[in-house]
């Protein structure tokens, strides 16, 4: 089995493969209510820049967050809130 879909990717790989500070993206995929967008909101903080696309039939999102980070820290925190969100399906 691969590891959990839960959790932030392992520290290692994003000091490995990301500059801090600087800008960190995530996807949220979840259904096109506003509690949704709401939740992805508070959970990236207002400091990110946000970005969406709705699927073909209406019912889906994707929120792009791009995170202005000082550390990675501040990467696994940003995906600890967005797993708090009740109507997350998906994060990539």
């Amino acid at each position: 089995m691969g590891p959990s879909t839960r959790q932030a990717p392992a520290r290692e790989l994003l000091e490995a493969n990301h500059e801090f500070p600087g800008s960190y993206m995530i996807k949220a995929f979840g259904p096109t209510t506003e509690s949704f967008r709401a939740g992805v909101e508070a959970a990236v903080g207002a400091r990110a820049k946000l970005r969406e696309r709705v699927g073909k039939k209406g019912k889906s999102v994707c929120i792009t967050a791009e995170l202005q980070v000082e550390s990675v820290d501040e990467v696994i925190s940003a995906y600890e809130r967005l797993h708090a969100v009740t109507e997350l399906k998906m994060i990539l």
